[in-house]
């Protein structure tokens, strides 16, 4: 019989507005992937760097996203193992983002052939076939970095921030999904809308959570409460996931344990 072949899946983390929580997502969907036992890639897509920020990262003259994707324009030899730092409170790998270098990255892909499948390129070498999950944390540009990064990737993960001006950017990151893919059909690339800083009896994130799941029916995920928690949880270069008794990293279990079920079945 023949073995199956090993499929890693790219998930990207996005919609076109800041602070929705898109990295806070993404590190603790890379926890609790890992808690599953699951070999996971976290790459940092934002210029302004806060996914390496919250893991610690300290520039240490070793590449970073910007170099890998430089050295993949120009065919260079890669040594993928010096871009990768691990992550050991919470057991996955990353490849972090240096500010000051990221920032120039989407006018030099524009000077370049096939400028939008770049990351797609990249990530298809045989050395990222040992990860289950390869998860980008994006900007909420709409530039050539999250061009490529929905050309690449095979899920996209949207977290909204329940209020209205995060809901009413839904559509236009649907439509650039639509645009890039060129496919009308996106369902099959949605992994699901993650409804995050819920306040609690409030009646505007009860109006939006409605709204998205009359809109998105069982895409939607479990909501991610507003907790002073969450935000802390950057100072300590940790998920929520791994606190012990954090509401937080109950509700991100929760989501994750959707999530795995989705993309395994």
């Amino acid at each position: 019989m023949n073995e199956q072949i090993k499929k890693t899946t790219i998930i990207a983390v996005a919609i076109q507005k800041g602070g929705a929580g898109k990295t806070t997502t993404v590190v603790n969907i890379a926890a609790g992937f890992a808690r599953a036992n699951k070999k996971v890639l976290v790459v940092d897509l934002d210029s302004q760097a806060n996914l390496s920020l919250w893991l610690g990262f300290e520039h240490d003259g070793k590449p970073t996203i910007t170099e890998l994707i430089v050295s993949s324009i120009g065919g260079m030899v890669i040594d993928y193992d010096s871009h990768i730092r691990h992550f050991s409170s919470d057991r996955f790998d990353y490849i972090p983002a240096f500010e000051e270098s990221l920032k120039g990255i989407p006018s030099y892909l524009a000077s370049r052939n096939d400028c939008t499948n770049i990351l797609l390129k990249t990530f298809s070498a045989d050395y990222f076939k040992k990860y289950d999950y390869i998860i980008f944390d994006c900007s909420s540009a709409a530039d050539l970095l999250i061009t490529n990064a929905f050309a690449a990737c095979d899920k996209l993960l949207i977290p909204v921030q329940t209020d209205y001006l995060t809901y009413s950017r839904v559509e236009n990151t649907l439509q650039t999904l639509v645009n890039i893919k060129k496919d009308a059909d996106i369902q099959k690339y949605i992994l699901g809308f993650i409804p995050t800083m819920y306040q609690n009896g409030t009646n505007h994130s009860a109006e939006i959570l409605e709204a998205l799941k009359e809109s998105y029916g069982e895409l939607v995920l479990n909501k991610i409460s507003y907790r002073t928690e969450v935000k802390n949880a950057v100072g300590y270069s940790r998920s929520n996931i791994s606190k012990p008794n954090s509401k937080s990293g109950q509700e991100y279990a929760s989501v994750v344990n959707a999530i795995l079920k989705r993309l395994e079945d």
